[in-house]
């Protein structure tokens, strides 16, 4: 079901050091004070890093969902068979 924002789930809106990705995308990164935000792309399954300036006071908001390549079931499905894999 969709909540008001459109979204088909419900996204946290930060995330810290050591918590599991639960969507790949594109985060922006926010530190205390020492560095400007940037952006890192973040896949499902991975464990969210500290920084070395600001520790655990880094935050990570997810600004767009991605799939990644190996996840999309069109690109990791079964594969069918095709011309070129039976020439």
């Amino acid at each position: 079901m969709k909540n008001p924002k459109g979204r088909m789930f419900e996204v946290k809106a930060a995330l810290s050091p050591g918590e599991t990705v639960a969507l790949s995308g594109v985060y922006r990164v926010v530190h205390a004070e020492h560095r400007a935000d940037h952006e890192v792309v973040a896949i499902t399954g991975d464990i969210l890093p500290g920084c070395r300036m600001c520790k655990a006071e880094v935050r990570f908001y997810l600004e767009r969902t991605v799939d990644y390549a190996s996840h999309d079931w069109d690109l990791a499905g079964p594969l069918g068979i095709s011309k070129a894999a039976s020439e």
